[in-house]
């Protein structure tokens, strides 16, 4: 009871503080206006959606298959018609397989069907594929793919199944997730992909994953992107960012920041100051750890994200953070040891205090308060009030839904959560 009570009380006292430290002013940046378009056509992206070391399965009417060299040079070409087709990895180059027998070996495929979609594992997508060795028995997959079908499968998984009422939230992701996808191209060149098709970039589920209303919405915001400079911009977002978007350069401090990522209060005056993502189930929630599963949690995460050899430990002596970013989230945590001690900056955090779940699930967030009870040198528990779910650099998800059921246009949703970005016709 009388933790309870105490937690009770340490959630009050965060949430004052959390609306004190997401109460300032945000600075807004105005780049130039740009009038010209900068991309002359819809870009073509090439997606990452299977690494195998095992076996791919593709059909569809009307294949095209074309097996290169490591050189590059095109070794064979033939057709495929409704058949089953698998490829497996080898020492160093692929094989395609039809009906048991090996059809053709080479290092590189590159695959079309005359009907616009193939199905991989039973998953259709539009485009076309490249299958390209690794290296021993290793292949990958690369969707080839324009920009706008690419969308399609990307905004349900991403911001959910939208009702008509929160349609411009809809909008706003196709313009981020565009924006996201285009500022990578640049700086891909020299990689066999642009984009992953999770998490690391954005999830992608091909035509599986499309749905008739997000792909109104990719459709009717075609070529328009969030630019700053003259440049797509690099559009993160993330569930609920709890009452305040984060500081990039808290958040990530080993990325390039940008004015347009440093955070800003998840509320409008005429909306009474209130969060716009305060309804979700997200926006507050505690978790807990005895000092002997917190041991246990550390003595395996911890092992990834430091540059150095961990001491093994018998005790965890003390858990202290480093301050608050403008945001209100922590800058860094000290993990302290009885045989060393490590620190953790901004969003790694997360990677590291994961919750006891069988899904080994990711702390929420950084935006909390940390209480720990120390018994004879050692921790004995530590309690976490928090706000938000994931990074929360960009786009608050929850609050751009809604915005757009209390009435805000995508443009409006976007210079909010991209405070001084453009939104214009970029192809």
């Amino acid at each position: 009871m009388k933790i309870f009570l105490k937690g009770s009380l340490l959630f009050v006292i965060f949430s004052v503080l959390l609306f004190e430290s997401c109460a300032r002013d945000q600075i807004r940046y105005r780049p130039e206006k740009v009038v010209e378009p900068v991309i002359s056509e819809s870009p073509l992206v090439r997606v990452l959606i299977i690494k195998s070391t095992d076996k791919v399965r593709i059909n569809s009417k009307g294949l095209r298959f074309s097996a290169i060299s490591g050189a590059g040079r095109v070794i064979k070409k033939f057709k495929g018609e409704g058949e089953i087709y698998t490829f497996r990895g080898g020492r160093g180059y692929i094989r395609l397989i039809r009906k048991g027998a090996v059809t053709a070996s080479a290092e590189k495929f590159i695959v079309s069907s005359r009907e616009g979609k193939i199905l991989v594992n039973g998953n259709a997508y539009r485009g076309s594929l490249r299958i390209d060795s690794r290296g021993g028995k290793e292949f990958s997959v690369i969707n080839i793919i324009g920009v706008d079908n690419y969308l399609k499968g990307v905004l349900p998984a991403e911001i959910g199944y939208l009702g008509e009422e929160a349609y411009e939230a809809f909008r706003a992701q196709a313009v981020a997730s565009r924006s996201y996808a285009l500022s990578k191209l640049n700086k891909t060149k020299e990689k066999d992909h642009d984009l992953k098709a999770t998490i690391m970039d954005q999830v992608y589920r091909g035509m599986g994953g499309e749905t008739s209303r997000a792909n109104r919405a990719v459709e009717e915001t075609a070529g328009l992107a969030a630019v700053w400079n003259g440049k797509p911009i690099k559009a993160y977002y993330s569930s609920c960012c709890g009452g305040h978007t984060a500081d990039i350069r808290f958040a990530w401090p080993w990325k390039e920041d940008f004015p347009y990522l440093y955070g800003v209060r998840d509320g409008r005056s005429n909306e009474s100051e209130r969060s716009f993502c305060r309804q979700s189930s997200h926006f507050r929630w505690r978790v807990s750890w005895r000092g002997d599963k917190l041991e246990r949690i550390l003595s395996r995460t911890l092992e990834k994200e430091v540059d150095r050899k961990i001491i093994p430990f018998r005790k965890i002596v003390d858990l202290r953070t480093g301050g608050f970013a403008p945001d209100g989230r922590i800058k860094y945590i000290d993990i302290i040891t009885d045989r060393d001690r490590y620190r953790i900056y901004g969003d790694r955090i997360r990677w590291v205090l994961r919750p006891e779940s069988p899904s080994g699930a990711i702390l929420k967030s950084t935006l909390f308060k940390l209480n720990v009870s120390k018994e004879r040198g050692r921790v004995v528990l530590a309690e976490i009030l928090g706000g938000g779910n994931g990074h929360g650099v960009g786009m608050c998800q929850t609050g751009a839904i809604k915005m757009a059921k209390l009435g805000y246009s995508a443009e409006e949703i976007i210079s909010h959560y991209y405070p001084g970005v453009e939104v214009e016709k970029i192809y």
